[in-house]
């Protein structure tokens, strides 16, 4: 009976013509579900972010952040509220993220595969947030990121060029989260009610075709990082070139005119008088 009268409640009449207006989900012609549209999946290809052992198994932050939290006035869902832990890797420049998200595939070997790691590093173009570059592993609960950051910590430390000056934090949930409901360590990130928890799973009805897979083929993964080395060169760093070799690849390099050259004039040739015939 309630599944009967779900759109008359004006919250998520709003909230599913908002979703459609991104542009982002879709009605599905042949099926009439609510799917990812063609423009979602093209998304990937102008990303910011390189993933690493990523999947939506745990999480599905597209449905519960561009979604649940986007469209429907800034709804919280249950694992974002009460279990989204993040470590955040503060890299302080192009070769500084390549570095971390390097360290952290090799993460499996360096630990044995005792800690799985998931995340993601990139450019960091929010303008409420610190630095060009940041990086984040993705954590389920405070235990959890309290281990992955005394590993990220060691492999920063060991493993990466002045990495014991890059800065290693855990922070909880999405910063535009917290900008809306106060920080986390407040009343609203300690409980979910039972009726935020029922909206949950009736959004979760509407929305259960959505699912954006963040795997990057090795050519996507290229062009993320070629996208990041045009953007350091952007803000005036230079350390992408550490990592391609030349800075021609993105920039010619201009002649210039604003030197003042000293013009060394020529002494003039003694001139012989001619005798004239007396």
């Amino acid at each position: 009976m309630w599944r009967d009268l779900i759109f008359l409640n004006k919250r998520v009449e709003q909230g599913v013509r908002r979703s459609l207006a991104t542009g982002l989900v879709r009605i599905n012609p042949d099926t009439g579900l609510i799917d990812l549209s063609p423009n979602a999946q093209a998304m990937g290809f102008d990303g910011n972010w390189l993933y690493f052992g990523h999947t939506t198994a745990l999480r599905d932050c597209f449905t519960w952040h561009t979604i649940m939290f986007n469209c429907f006035e800034h709804f919280v869902p249950e694992f974002c509220k009460l279990r989204c832990y993040k470590v955040v890797v503060k890299t302080r420049n192009f070769i500084d993220a390549i570095r971390f998200r390097n360290v952290s595939l090799a993460s499996p070997h360096t630990t044995g595969g005792l800690v799985p790691i998931q995340g993601k590093v990139g450019k960091d173009e929010r303008d409420y947030t610190d630095g060009h570059f940041n990086g984040f592993i993705y954590c389920d609960g405070l235990e959890d990121a309290r281990k992955k950051y005394t590993l990220i910590r060691k492999l920063m430390d060991e493993h990466v060029p002045d990495g014991k000056n890059i800065q290693v934090i855990i922070k909880r949930a999405c910063t535009e989260m917290e900008q809306k409901h106060g920080q986390t360590d407040g009343k609203f990130w300690q409980s979910m009610t039972q009726e935020e928890l029922d909206f949950q799973h009736l959004l979760e009805d509407i929305y259960e075709g959505v699912k954006r897979s963040s795997v990057q083929p090795d050519w996507l993964q290229n062009k993320v990082i070629a996208d990041m080395a045009r953007w350091a060169n952007m803000v005036g760093d230079k350390s992408w070139m550490e990592h391609f070799g030349s800075e021609d690849i993105l920039t010619m390099r201009a002649v210039t005119y604003h030197e003042v050259k000293e013009v060394v004039k020529k002494p003039k040739p003694a001139q012989v008088k001619s005798k004239r015939k007396q």
